[in-house]
């Protein structure tokens, strides 16, 4: 695995977990006090895996397709978007289908459960 987006499937796994305990929270059957607050510190740490992975990806294209993702655009419009960043910053690849090949399969062999 390429160690420059080896904290993808810790942020994944934080994601689903997050997921899992608004499920339970949703269900009622536990303290929902106690339950809502474990949800706010791991969307508060997912935040600040974002802001660090914003801070590290200027030039790192799987870190920057991963945090538009998680940012909430589809794999499509990230692509679109670093292609476009890359281009208005004179950095290639610049093409979004070369992106698309080469760096979004990376990042999605990464973050599909297995």
């Amino acid at each position: 695995m390429n160690s420059s987006v080896d904290c993808i499937p810790y942020i994944n796994d934080l994601n689903l977990e997050i997921k899992m305990l608004i499920d339970i929270k949703n269900n009622g059957n536990c303290d929902i006090e106690s339950i809502t607050e474990k949800i706010n510190q791991k969307k508060e740490l997912v935040e600040r895996c974002k802001s660090n992975l914003e801070k590290l990806s200027t030039n790192q294209i799987c870190y920057r397709l991963y945090l538009n993702m998680l940012n909430g655009l589809t794999p499509s419009k990230a692509v679109e978007k670093v292609a476009t960043e890359n281009y208005m910053q004179d950095i290639t690849p610049t093409d979004p289908e070369w992106i698309w090949t080469k760096y979004y399969k990376k990042v999605k062999k990464i973050i599909e459960p297995k």
